[in-house]
This record gives structure tokens, C-alpha cells and sequence, in this order.
């Protein structure tokens, strides 16, 4: 009897010693961070619009080039600059396009820029640290064109690309006059949660926070922001829960953020909601 009591306490040793080392390994290695930012055919070979546009390489490592692409109006001074960060798989030769023009007609213009390993850029989007840093120079660089200072910028995040645009609100806060989200979540471990569900693990969606690094607290990050914010989210979302859009409205400042609820697919509000959702970007540079 001692003996199998012994052997079960060091088999249990052994077992519980293996989920640590296993949860410590795929939280250090970024495992999570690869899965995130994959995207199946996610480049293309040449880029083409016929929008107004003039497009942009940014050198952020060595060996690696950022595409990015400013969409302008065609005939007058534009009145302010969208920074648009797309969701996963909205690289600049999807519909993406579609959604800009209604803006650029209003005289917008609009930046976007594509993440490491997607659309024409290079290098390996894996680690989440280096992508934040990339966002930042990225941003920093459009601000200082002779197009975009002493005019408003307004950040725009769409699905993942709210993850990015809060960041960036919130560190760049004083260059922005507002902030539009669409479609995202409070942070990474929470959407990791829903997807643990979708994937029949439920009973294991405790280990999410372990297992995922939260380089992007949105939730936490949008405490800090004084600036108009409108967070829309549909009810009938199926890739992004409601529930998470909402608890990152409830972790916002209500002073100055709106919580927009809209009937319609997955960041589909600018085709479903055009009028009201323009408006929402040439109200915030008239505050």
C-alpha cells in the first residue's frame, strides 16, 4: 500500500510538473501569438486602386518593409487623416477599398498599413511586442507627413485592428481627436476564451490567461482616454461576442465614449449604416 502511495504521488508530481513546464513554455515561446496573427492567403503581388492614392514602404528591422497606402480625395485639401487598422484577414487588395470611399468623398483621406507576413509586407508577424512597435513607428511617420500636421487625425479599429488602435490611442493620445472601434474585444485572453468554447473546450478555457500573452489590454487602456471614443458592436455578431464590446464600453470613460449597438454581420456597419457612420467621423473633428 505505501509503495502504489508513493508511485500515485509522484506520478501526480510528474503530471502536474508537465502542465506547468507545458503552460510555461507555450506563454515564453509566443505560441498563442503566431496562431493570432496567421492569415492564409494573405499576399498578393501587386497592389492596384482606382482610388486617388500614393503608397508607402516603411523600413521597422532590418530586412523587413512595412506596405502601407494613403487613399486621398482627388481635387481638394483633405479636412483630416483616418488611421485604419483592418481586421485579420482585410489586407489593402480586399473590399477594404469599398469602405474608404465614402469617407474620401466626405474628404477624408485614409491610411491603412498591412502587418509583417501579410498583404506586401515582409518579415515575421509572431511576437506581438515587435507589432505594437511597428504600429507606433508606422503612426508616427504618417503624423509627421506635410498632408496630416495641424489637421485631425481620428484612429479607427476594426475586429483585431481594435486591439491596435487602442494601443495606439492611447499612447499617441495628444496627436488624435478621436477613436472609432468596430467589431472588437476587451483583450486577447477574453476572445481566447469564446474561441476555447467554439472548439468544445470549455473545461479548459482557464488556462487562456496563462497560455496568451495581454500585450494588448484593450479594456485597460481605454480607462485613460479622455477623447470622444464610439465603440459599435452588432447583437447578431457570430465572430466577435457583443458581450466583449460591451464590457470594453464599460471600462471606458463614459464622459466621452458612446456605446453605438447596430443590427448587422461582422464589422459590416459602414455598408449597413453609411450615413450615421460617416457622420460619426466628421462629428468628431468638428469637437
Amino acid at each position: 500500500m505505501t509503495k502504489f502511495l508513493k508511485i500515485t504521488k509522484w506520478l501526480l508530481i510528474t503530471i502536474f510538473s508537465l502542465i506547468i513546464f507545458a503552460i510555461l513554455y507555450l506563454r515564453f515561446s509566443r505560441f498563442s501569438d503566431k496562431m493570432i496573427y496567421q492569415t492564409n492567403n494573405s499576399s498578393y503581388a501587386e497592389f492596384s486602386s482606382s482610388l486617388n492614392h500614393e503608397e508607402f514602404y516603411f523600413n521597422v528591422d532590418e530586412n523587413v518593409k512595412l506596405h502601407g497606402v494613403l487613399f486621398k480625395p482627388d481635387s481638394i485639401s483633405p479636412i483630416g487623416t483616418i488611421f485604419h487598422y483592418s481586421g485579420k484577414g482585410m489586407h489593402l487588395m480586399t473590399s477594404i477599398q469599398e469602405t474608404y470611399k465614402p469617407l474620401i468623398k466626405k474628404g477624408f483621406q485614409v491610411f491603412c498599413f498591412e502587418r509583417r507576413n501579410f498583404g506586401k509586407s515582409n518579415g515575421n508577424a509572431d511576437n506581438s511586442l515587435t507589432l505594437k512597435k511597428d504600429a507606433l513607428f508606422v503612426f508616427d511617420k504618417i503624423a509627421a507627413l506635410n498632408s496630416v500636421v495641424n489637421k485631425p487625425i481620428i484612429i479607427w479599429g476594426q475586429s483585431l485592428g481594435g486591439a491596435f488602435a487602442t494601443m495606439n490611442a492611447n499612447k499617441r493620445q495628444e496627436k488624435i481627436k478621436g477613436l472609432i472601434l468596430e467589431g472588437t474585444f476587451s483583450s486577447f485572453p477574453d476572445i481566447g476564451k469564446v474561441y476555447a468554447r467554439a472548439l468544445n473546450l470549455e473545461n479548459f478555457k482557464w488556462m487562456v490567461p496563462l497560455i496568451m500573452n495581454n500585450d494588448f489590454p484593450a479594456e485597460e487602456e481605454i480607462k485613460n482616454l479622455t477623447i470622444p471614443t464610439v465603440i459599435l458592436h452588432s447583437k447578431s455578431d457570430k465572430q466577435i461576442p457583443y458581450e466583449l464590446g460591451e464590457k470594453l464600453f464599460n471600462g471606458a470613460n463614459k464622459k466621452n465614449t458612446e456605446l453605438w449597438n447596430i443590427k448587422s454581420k461582422h464589422i459590416r456597419g459602414m455598408y449597413d449604416y453609411e450615413t450615421k457612420y460617416v457622420q460619426k467621423f466628421m462629428e468628431m473633428i468638428k469637437k
